[in-house]
């Protein structure tokens, strides 16, 4: 028998441990060959470690051979056996199952499923899958008709073999079954067309036939890799080739009988109580259905048992839990309620098939139906809130970092190519001396003797065709005049060449251009990926018990929302927002139900800020707890005389989650020109503070647009002030902007800064500055055109004024501006004031 290699101590105690509870088998495994015993195989996986444990195994090995087969159960005996001879079981498990489908009727006398079967067969077992379909078409009740599908056999038997010899078996590897299915099936069916001269009908019958026969071999492939991988590991398409093969198998075995009793009718009923233990009224629907029209549709003239499955297994699901009698009970008194409704109570027979699915689904041991249940109960839960939080936040740094990554390879192989493709202008006059001079007499004399006088004479024609002029005979020295016989020739080729290469450095700069435009937008959606996963991160919480009473007080005005989220962020602040049918507004009054929200959440609401949505005619309302501070503001613009626009623009943002955003924006000069890109400038930048996205993010976005917007130089400035209405705490953000002016606890003073505006150049960065405010202090934001006589007087102002009214002290700043203008210039001017008060 050879050398036993025994065990370690560990691996000793745990086989006596197995040995007193009654296991009557060992595996030991000896230098890699397998040894059979009686009733066991011994592998041994350690090494030897003394003599003494040799001799102990030795002795075991023994006893286990000596053992008799009253030592072990009848289900350890036959695992064992089909273990000892499993390509055999295959083998048998395959031609059994070409055999049962190849007995697959559809339309009469269409049994394409088991040339699908055979086709979709391991090469390990298409012998036998072949042999028990050939063998199910010759001893099969159609025996004529199946001439067709023992020839389609025949072909299949032999592309396998063709394809599975030589250099062809890598090509073999990837020829899937369908393609063997269409092949092997359509060409005898064609033939048969053609041949006995069939209709239209015929050859599309033939079609859809090879079509059916495709599908199903696609799937039989899946149920064969599920279950190789294993109930447990089943994915949603592998339960769902499943149930296809599910209803094939009933298809080809409903017309067995054996002592009048269908077999194909017992096995669906079967599945169909099996499935609902398993997984209650879905899984018995599921499988209800799908045996229904197997048997029902397709299978027979049993129409009504499409109906009366598919309801038997809902039942017979909802009655899972009470047992298993109760179950099987449900689904008999939904089929006998349908025979005797349908008239047909002498068919004995079905009733018979349905006690005797039901007997055995009751005798089936309580450890097998368990293991399906411990699949079904095994796929997980769902994903909890903080999951998806980490899985998001994971996914948000990962697109980020690779859309920064983008961004920084697209400006560094700019760089590159700027450096590598810049025109020189010397190539100019070289080009054309090349075309002008090379052949022409005097070309020794001008550029060997006078070669430095020749250059000067070329480099001032550059000058004049850098000016913007047309370089004529005129614009050459007398002397060049004289002793140049082609000289109207070299100034055409000049003044071609020029125009050529005024055009390619054009279009270079274009290119260039577009290329720090797409950098931009890449580090804008960066870093407003980036802002979405700090938001993600601040919300700490969602109150569910209050979503669900916000959404029954709703409910109890007849307002059925769509959606009720209530979430609480780090600074514990809490938000509530609903999702209605924007026809319900109608129905509501906004302050009752602020009023009632703040009761039922126990929080002091804002009036809600409303989003509507016209694609799917909905609205959503944002209930945020009032802030501690509310911002009172005013506003003033006085227009150049000149122009009936304003070239500055302005507005008011009110953000979510307690933040108010004031935007202005100076379009370079005034008119309608200046006034276009202001207004552009401001609203973009609105109605991406409104979408949440960050303001670093907005600024890049907005930038690029106005860099593409037009082929005319167009730039604007940038001045938001966001202030955070919970703390007072506010941000200056500054993009080629006029000094922001403040009053802080009755102090005046001013925030500047000394960035580019936008619309000039890629890569534009705000300049941030942040202060904390207090109730009553200032913050007031102009434009270039109030600073015209300076601003030492409007901080002394600022802090004499003793008011309450923004708009009242804007009139008063912007009048007075306007009056110290002294240049005989003027320009428009805008004055926004912002007063902090305390919240109500």
């Amino acid at each position: 028998m050879g050398r036993i290699v025994p065990m370690n101590q560990t691996a000793l105690r745990h086989m006596r441990k197995k040995e007193r509870h009654g296991r009557s088998f060992l595996w030991i495994r000896m230098n890699r060959q397998r040894v059979s015993t009686g009733y066991a195989e011994l592998n041994i996986y350690n090494r030897l470690y003394n003599k003494d444990n040799l001799l102990v195994y030795e002795k075991q090995v023994k006893a286990m051979q000596n053992r008799t087969a009253a030592g072990l159960s009848i289900g350890a005996r036959a695992r064992q056996t089909v273990r000892a001879h499993r390509l055999a079981a295959g083998y048998f498990a395959y031609a059994a199952t070409g055999f049962v489908a190849a007995n697959a009727f559809v339309l009469g006398g269409l049994a394409p499923f088991g040339i699908a079967f055979a086709a979709s067969a391991k090469p390990r077992y298409y012998a036998g899958a072949t042999l028990g379909a050939t063998l199910g078409y010759l001893m099969s009740f159609h025996m004529m008709t199946n001439v067709k599908y023992i020839v389609a056999m025949a072909l299949l038997f032999g592309l396998r073999v063709m394809l599975g010899s030589g250099t062809l078996t890598r090509f073999c590897a990837r020829v899937s079954g369908q393609a063997l299915t269409a092949v092997s099936l359509g060409l005898p069916s064609i033939a048969i067309v053609f041949v006995g001269g069939g209709s239209v009908y015929d050859a599309s019958l033939a079609v859809a036939e090879v079509l059916l026969a495709c599908c199903a071999s696609y799937f039989f492939t899946r149920t064969a890799q599920a279950l190789e991988l294993g109930v447990e590991n089943m994915r949603q398409t592998d339960v769902t080739s499943l149930v296809i093969t599910f209803g094939i198998a009933v298809l080809a075995l409903v017309n067995l009988r054996v002592l009048g009793v269908s077999v194909g009718r017992v096995l669906a009923v079967l599945v169909i109580l099996l499935a609902a233990q398993a997984a209650r009224e879905a899984g018995g629907a599921i499988a209800g259905v799908a045996a229904g029209v197997a048997a029902g549709v397709v299978g027979g003239n049993y129409t009504f048992l499409m109906g009366t499955y598919g309801l038997g297994g809902l039942l017979a699901g909802v009655f899972a839990p009470v047992g298993r009698a109760a179950s099987a009970g449900a689904f008999i008194v939904v089929n006998l309620f349908a025979l005797l409704a349908s008239r047909r109570m002498l068919d004995r027979y079905l009733l018979i098939e349905i006690f005797i699915a039901s007997l055995i689904s009751i005798l089936i041991p309580q450890g097998a139906l368990r293991r399906l249940k411990s699949v079904r109960e095994g796929q997980g839960a769902a994903v909890q809130g903080d999951t998806y939080k980490a899985m998001l936040t994971n996914r948000i740094d990962h697109v980020a970092g690779a859309l920064r990554d983008v961004a920084e390879t697209t400006r560094q192989v700019n760089e590159r190519l700027s450096g590598m493709v810049n025109g020189d202008l010397s190539s100019v006059y070289h080009c054309a001396a090349d075309r002008v001079c090379r052949k022409c007499r005097g070309n020794a004399t001008c550029w060997q003797l006078r070669y430095t006088d020749t250059s000067d004479v070329f480099n001032n024609a550059l000058s004049v065709l850098r000016r913007g002029g047309e370089l004529t005979e005129n614009d050459f020295p007398q002397y060049f005049v004289k002793t140049c016989p082609r000289v109207k020739e070299l100034a055409v080729q000049m003044n071609r060449l020029f125009e050529e290469y005024a055009a390619r450095e054009s279009v270079r700069r274009k290119v260039a251009q577009v290329r720090g435009v797409v950098t931009d937008q890449f580090e804008g959606m960066a870093l407003m990926v980036d802002a979405m996963g700090r938001d993600l991160d601040g919300l700490a919480t969602q109150d569910t018990a209050a979503a669900g009473k916000v959404r029954e007080y709703l409910q109890s005005l007849t307002v059925f929302p769509d959606l009720v989220t209530c979430t609480v962020d780090g600074g514990a602040n809490m938000t509530v927002e609903v999702t209605i049918p924007t026809y319900k507004l109608s129905r509501l009054d906004m302050a009752e139900l602020t009023v009632a929200l703040s009761d039922i959440c126990g929080r002091d609401f804002d009036l809600p800020a409303t989003h509507s949505r016209s694609e799917c005619a909905a609205t959503t309302l944002t209930f945020a707890e009032k802030a501690a501070y509310t911002v009172k503001w005013g506003a003033t613009q006085l227009g150049n005389s000149e122009s009936k626009l304003c070239g500055d623009s302005f507005c008011y943002v009110d953000g979510q989650n307690g933040r108010v955003n004031v935007i202005l924006s100076d379009g370079m000069g005034s008119g309608g020109a200046a006034a276009v890109d202001s207004t552009m400038t401001a609203e973009l930048l609105r109605r991406l503070i409104e979408a949440g996205v960050s303001l670093d993010a907005a600024l890049k976005l907005v930038n690029s647009a106005l860099l593409v917007k037009s082929g005319d130089e167009s730039l604007s400035t940038i001045d938001i002030v966001g202030v955070d209405l919970y703390t007072g705490c506010v941000d200056f953000y500054k993009a080629g902007a006029a000094p922001t002016f403040l009053r802080k606890s009755g102090r005046g003073g001013y925030v500047e800064s000394s960035s580019l505006p936008v619309g000039i150049l890629g890569g534009v960065t705000f300049e941030k500055n942040t202060v904390t405010l207090r109730e009553g202090d200032l913050v007031v934001m102009v434009s270039d055109g109030a600073l015209a006589g300076g601003f030492e007087w409007l901080v002394s102002d600022l802090e004499h004024y003793a008011g309450d009214d923004p708009k009242e002290l804007s009139e008063q700043l912007a009048a007075e501006s306007k009056r110290r203008r002294s240049d005989g210039h003027e320009d428009d001017i805008t004055v926004i004031v912002l007063m902090l008060e305390r919240g109500v």
